[in-house]
């Protein structure tokens, strides 16, 4: 499923500790993983860890955008990292010890980023509300969450042992619509209420359901654009109706 290492992206969500930047990083070398997106970075921290030894040209080259979706718009899957020690799954969960079966179970190629949150509260619901999936790194129920370098490195040996058992079956499949081609219906389909852009919060929350409800179908590039282009020629119908 996964295919080339350079399908794989690590996003690192506003991260506050140059030295879990630095491991997290170095983890991703150790496996063979070079794609790696941090977003919102303070940027202090963001400078020192760039000066950390170890892994300074993978810092010097990765992607550094101010929203998630900038760095996620072009993936296919999406997982969200969660402990769930706080949080009442609203999305599939998929455990890391069980991706073995999930990746013989998919012959499609995926462009997939991992995404880490912060390193005191995690990943918002807004973040979740980009992803597919839930993966969660089994641990004791006494200590269950992990630093973020070592949640890093986990995650990329497992990956790093899935890619090198199971290579993709050279079958023609349909391309998954990337994550922005669904946000960009998301926000067609929103547009039609009557205005541009949501202004309330509870119209913010309802293009975040609507968004985490879209990206659970499993959608294509021309689904997208079959439906956008319904989307379009209702909201033109409503413009002209008297």
């Amino acid at each position: 499923m996964l295919g080339n290492p350079k399908n794989l992206r690590i996003v690192l969500v506003r991260p506050r500790n140059p030295l879990n930047i630095a491991a997290a990083a170095r983890a991703m070398q150790n496996f063979g993983f070079d794609n790696l997106a941090v977003v919102a970075p303070y940027e202090p921290v963001w400078k020192e860890s760039r000066a950390a030894p170890g892994a300074e040209e993978l810092l010097q080259t990765a992607l550094v955008v101010p929203s998630l979706l900038e760095a996620v718009e072009d993936r296919t899957l999406v997982l969200g990292t969660s402990s769930l020690a706080r949080r009442k799954p609203s999305l599939p969960v998929l455990l890391l010890n069980r991706l073995e079966g999930y990746w013989k179970e998919s012959q499609e190629e995926a462009r997939i980023a991992v995404i880490f949150g912060p390193e005191k509260t995690g990943l918002r619901n807004e973040d979740l509300s980009f992803c597919h999936s839930i993966l969660q790194i089994p641990t004791a129920p006494q200590c269950p969450s992990m630093n973020l370098g070592q949640a890093v490195a986990v995650c990329c040996y497992e990956f790093w042992r899935l890619l090198g058992q199971y290579r993709p079956v050279p079958v023609e499949l349909p391309v998954r619509a990337s994550v922005g081609e669904v946000v960009r219906l998301a926000e067609a389909i929103e547009s039609l209420r009557g205005a541009e852009r949501p202004e309330t919060a509870k119209e913010w929350a309802h293009l975040a359901h609507l968004r985490e409800t879209l990206l659970h179908w499993p959608m294509t590039s021309q689904d997208v654009t079959l439906a956008l282009g319904v989307v379009r020629d209702l909201s033109w119908r409503v413009i002209k109706k008297p």
